[in-house]
Order: structure tokens, then sequence, then C-alpha cells
């Protein structure tokens, strides 16, 4: 099946695409400036470039289904791997074959155009579809096993070039040899991906070819610690053994780039996207149920509260390092046990709740008539004067240290994103302030008190990403105008001729030799 078609002695694409998951813009920046990451340094020299835009306060989750289907979380309804069932308290596991909306590539499919789509984040195989299609070989996080479109072509892939050497990245605790580890599986598999990736590349003659490394998103997440001296668990020690795993890594995928690259030639349109950036991991999230827990102090029963309390107290008394190995067990059990008991809180007797969404933004849902089952909010001016008064409220905690505020914003989705999927997002999406760790914060409300992050990630996402562009009659130079993720599908599908009608997105200038010339 990987063998080379008739069609063409050396197969090419006209359109490529390659994705660069989590990729800083301020590492590829800097790295291509320094000469580490030289064949981006090229490519950026000669393309159209500049910032991208994601969902905000979603951009975790939903930044790779907006960047594929064109439309807003509001449309295709992700926006995390676990959302609540609508109608329901139930929280489900989202799987990409939920979607409301399907992959830009279907349509060009349909219409006649070949197309080789490979480990795109949170996709699944597309049957009948023109061309090949591979899905979790090797992403962060991955949905399911690996599977294809033919099915039978990833046993195919993994015979010949082996399976993901990395796995899952998150591990409850590290040490030197382990970081080391991570560090070589990840440029093994950047490696092993392009030489994959380069060989079906070379086997037809693609309309559009798509790959996305991962390998980014993984480091950053373990290791960020080691790569920023300012970060407040970073080890001089361990850098100095290890040097920094980031730049190993980041140089790893730029070297698969450069591989792709050779293959293709003046005519193809190459358009790089690095998803969205990596800081240090100083997030609230961990806090915000004891927070809406202290702001609302629900009447639940006495036994019940002090059983937590004593619960929450005996977990803040372990050593932080316990807190880290144990933290996957506990979230392990916590939503069996919170189904064994039942949650009279969530049930009716509060207007709000958390839900997950992402460290980066806090996510809560309001408790509205007619929506959920055992609603307390009015829509309209009830709901709107609580998310006022919850606004001020949250935006009230300060760290007890410093006395700088932990909250910058509380955004409402409906003010955000429009779409039939609206009611399947968070209401209210909670900015933190991630200047510094958020640990022991206090209000005139709430009283003071304490958390830790129990995960093992010290590297969490930042909004902006970037993309670059390069091909027939496309002027280079930087845009300062962040270009919408959702802008990139009416783009490549303008590029193959081929209309896609009902997106959010708008097919970006700069990508048209027609209009290259305005755009910078």
């Amino acid at each position: 099946m990987l063998e080379r078609s008739a069609r063409e002695s050396r197969g090419s694409a006209r359109v490529l695409v390659v994705g660069i998951d989590a990729g800083d813009p301020d590492l590829i920046l800097a790295g291509a400036r320094a000469g580490r990451l030289p064949h981006l340094a090229a490519l950026l020299a000669r393309s159209a470039h500049g910032p991208t835009a994601n969902p905000r306060g979603l951009y975790v989750g939903a930044v790779w289904p907006s960047f594929f289907t064109g439309v807003s979380p509001a449309r295709h309804g992700r926006h995390c791997y676990s959302q609540i069932r609508v109608g329901s308290y139930e929280g489900r596991r989202f799987r990409p074959r939920d979607l409301a909306h399907e992959p830009f590539w279907n349509a060009l499919s349909r219409a006649g155009r070949r197309v080789a789509i490979l480990d795109v984040p949170k996709t699944f195989p597309t049957p009948e579809l023109n061309g090949l299609q591979l899905c979790d070989w090797g992403t962060h996080d991955p949905e399911a096993e690996t599977q294809s479109w033919p099915p039978e072509w990833a046993a195919e892939v993994e015979a010949r070039f082996g399976p993901d050497p990395v796995g899952r990245c998150d591990r409850p605790d590290r040490d030197a040899k382990d970081f080391a580890d991570l560090r070589d599986r990840l440029v093994e598999r950047a490696g092993a991906r392009a030489r994959w990736a380069r060989h079906v590349l070379e086997s037809d003659a693609w309309d559009l070819f798509m790959t996305v490394f991962s390998e980014t998103h993984c480091v950053g997440h373990q290791c960020w610690h080691l790569h920023d001296p300012t970060d407040a668990h970073h080890d001089p020690v361990l850098r100095a053994a290890l040097g920094d795993p980031l730049e190993a890594v980041y140089a790893a995928v730029d070297r698969g780039i450069g591989a792709l690259l050779e293959d293709v030639g003046s005519d193809t349109t190459v358009l790089v996207v690095a998803s969205h950036g990596m800081g240090s991991h100083y997030d609230g999230t961990f806090l915000l149920p004891e927070i809406l827990r202290r702001i609302q102090n629900p009447p639940t029963s006495s036994l019940r509260r002090r059983g937590g309390e004593l619960l929450a107290d005996a977990w803040m008394k372990l050593p932080p390092a316990a807190r880290r190995r144990l933290g996957p067990l506990r979230d392990r059990f916590r939503a069996p046990l919170a189904k064994a008991l039942p949650d009279t809180e969530m049930q009716g007797a509060r207007p709000c709740f958390p839900v997950e969404n992402n460290d980066a933004f806090g996510a809560i849902r309001l408790n509205l008539v007619g929506r959920e089952p055992n609603g307390c909010l009015r829509r309209g001016e009830e709901a709107d004067a609580f998310c006022r008064d919850l606004t001020q409220k949250l935006r009230s905690l300060v760290r007890v240290n410093d006395g700088t505020p932990i909250v910058r914003d509380v955004l409402r989705s409906a003010d955000l994103f429009q779409g039939e999927q609206l009611d399947a997002l968070p209401d209210l999406l909670v900015e933190w302030d991630r200047s510094a760790p958020i640990r022991e914060v206090e209000s005139p409300l709430t009283g003071r008190f304490e958390g830790q992050f129990a995960g093992t990630r010290t590297g969490d996402h930042r909004a902006a990403g970037m993309w670059l562009a390069a091909g027939p009659g496309l002027a280079p130079g930087a845009s300062v105008d962040p270009v919408s993720v959702m802008d990139f599908a009416p783009s490549i599908g303008r590029l193959l001729g081929v209309p896609l009608a009902g997106l959010d997105g708008r097919p970006i200038p700069a990508l048209d030799a027609r209009h290259s010339g305005k755009a910078h």
C-alpha cells in the first residue's frame, strides 16, 4: 500500500501542512535566530508568517478540532476530554466521533482531491477517504489505539516503522534517568515520524499532505522546569546534567521538517502551524472546587462536609513529593467516590459548580432552570446578576504572600462563541493570573486556605500559536494581526480549488497569491 503509485515516479504534494503541536512560538523564533532550528529558520526567511488566535479559554482542548473543522467550539462541541452531558450532571469521555462537525479534508476527498492525513490530534479515520489517514500512532494524550483508513494500514505502518516509542508521557515521578529517557524517546519518535511520513509523501501525488509532530507537546509539559531557569521548580543541577530537553526535542522536530521539505518542489505550498504555546504551570484550576464551596457555602450535611474537610486536610499535610506520586491514584478514585456519595450540592442546591476544562482556565457551569435537571437559576437577568456577583467574589481572591490577585478575568462563553453546541461548553471561564505560582490564597469571604497542584506537569499552555507559509506567489514577511485557527480550513480549500461553505473561518489573504502583496 505504501509503494509508489504509477501516477508519478516520485510523489509530492500540492499543499504540505506540518503541525507542531504545542510548539511554543517564542522557542521556535529564538531557536531559528540562534541557528538551532536551521530548517525552520530557512523557511521563515522565505515565508509569510505571523501569530495565530485560538479559542479563548478553550484553546487546550478545542484548538485542533477548531483547526480541522473550521468552526468554533460552540459548533463542533468539544472543549475537553471529559464533558458534562447536556441535560444531566453526568460527565462523560468526549471522543473524536462525538464532534458535531466534520473535518475539512472530508469535503476535499468528496471533491476528488487526494489526501494523506497523518496523526492529527483528536481525529478518527474517515471511511472511504480518498487517500490515507493514520490516527494516534504517536499523539500526545491519544484518544484510542492506533487506527487508520484503510483499516489495515495502521498495522503496516507499525510493522515497517515500529510502534510509538514513547506512549503516554505523564508519570507521577521522575529522576534524572527518567527525564533523559523521555527526552531520548521523544527525539527517537520525531525521527521515526519523519521517516514514515516521508515514505508516505513519496508514495503518491497528493493534493493535501498533512502531518503533526506532537513531541514538542510532551516535552513542554514534562520538562519546562528544566528549560526555564525562572520557573519555581527549576533544578539547576538536573539541568546541568541533562542539558535542555526542549532544545533537543525541538531540534529533532526541525530535522524532521527538513526531511519532508526535501521532497517538495517550488510548486508546493508549505504551511507550518504551531498550535499553541507553553510556559510555567502557574494555574489555579485545582483550587476551583474549594473556592466555589467556600463562596457558596451550600447546605450540605455536617457529616459529609466534615469528612471532606478531614480528607482535604490530611491530603495537604502530605509532603509535596508524596502528593505528586499519589495524585494519579487520588484522581482515579475521586470520580467513583463522587458517584457513590450523591452530591446534593450539584443536584440543585448550588447555583453553579466546577466542570472539567483545562488547567490554564478553570470552568464553571451554571445550574440553569430548563437545562439542568434541578436547575435553580433562570436564564436572563437572574443568571446575569449571579455571574456579576460571582465574578466580583472570584476577583477578590489574592495570594497570601504578596496580595496579588489570582484571577485576571471571568469570561462568559456566550460572549465569546455562538452556535448550536453552546450549551455543551462551560458557562464561565476563569482566567488565572499566571505570573507566579498560586498556592496559599485568601479573600474576605473565603478566608485563607491553600492547595498544591498534584499533577506531574511543570509546563502548561499559553494561548498564542504561530503560522508560516511559503509557496508559489506568496510574498515573504511578518504579519502582526493574528490569524484565527478556524481560517486555515477554508484557506487550504481555496488553495486546492474547493470552496468550503458553512465554516466560521475565512480564507487568509496572505495565503492567496492574488492578495499576498497587500497583506504585508
